[in-house]
């Protein structure tokens, strides 16, 4: 028999609903944490709509990796509310979906990308992880989102057309610094101006997302920061010019 009545359980009946073992009730029973209301004089538990209240606080706190006696002062603390619980439980099930679902994108990419291109190579996922973990180092989940649904929008083609000029306007950079070209040439202030609308473009005008590009690069340097695509030597040259065009 599962319930005593509607609203009570026997300790068996506790554990066939809620999915514990009678051995783990009669522990919270023994330390305190769930006591039963009810005790017969043969010993017999039975818990009611006050003792599941508790049991469902005690499991959602449980969920958030506290222990047995972070549990019992917690609910010592906060008293029979249950309505602080099931607010903490729900945003921490909000958090785990969003995760799920940054997750799940990332998943759908890499699928995309074996469709398009075939197997890749040990170095090409070592990359792209490197790549991801990097990111969320540095930007928010909203900013990645941002990003993301900018790489969408972009697709496969429109992608590799901008890591094609990217690499173009390095070449160029490049080739300008190695002459000694003058930062505020009209030259090297073209090239600039492609530099700055590049960096918007990624970016989107946001200037929570190029503060986060900036401080990743000054963390981690440009090397390491643009994947060993850009030396230092370019950067501080490109960005003298980008300063020279503003003033």
């Amino acid at each position: 028999m599962t319930t005593v009545d509607d609203t009570s359980f026997t300790v068996g009946g506790l554990a066939k609903a809620s999915g514990l073992t009678v051995r783990a009730l009669h522990h919270w029973d023994a330390v305190g944490l769930l006591v039963p209301a009810e005790r017969s004089g043969a010993g017999y538990r039975r818990y009611g709509e006050a003792e599941v209240a508790r049991l469902y606080r005690i499991l959602a706190l449980r969920r958030l990796g506290l222990s047995l006696e972070e549990i019992a002062a917690a609910l010592e603390r906060d008293g029979p509310d249950l309505t602080a619980a099931v607010r903490t439980h729900l945003a921490r099930v909000e958090e785990q979906l969003a995760v799920q679902a940054r997750l799940r994108d990332r998943l759908a990419r890499i699928l995309d990308a074996l469709a398009g291109d075939g197997e890749p190579s040990v170095d090409q996922l070592m990359d792209t992880i490197e790549v991801m973990t990097l990111h969320e180092q540095y930007y928010t989940p909203e900013q990645l989102d941002q990003l993301a649904q900018r790489r969408d929008a972009l697709g496969d083609e429109g992608m590799k057309r901008a890591e094609r000029d990217w690499q173009e306007l390095f070449a160029e950079i490049e080739a300008e610094r190695s002459e000694g070209t003058d930062p505020a040439d009209p030259r090297m202030q073209e090239l600039a101006g492609r530099w700055t609308a590049m960096i918007e473009q990624f970016t989107g005008g946001d200037p929570g997302i190029a503060a986060s590009l900036k401080t990743m690069y000054e963390s981690e340097g440009v090397e390491r920061a643009s994947r060993g695509v850009m030396s230092p030597e370019l950067a501080a040259y490109a960005s003298e010019a980008v300063r020279a065009r503003g003033r």
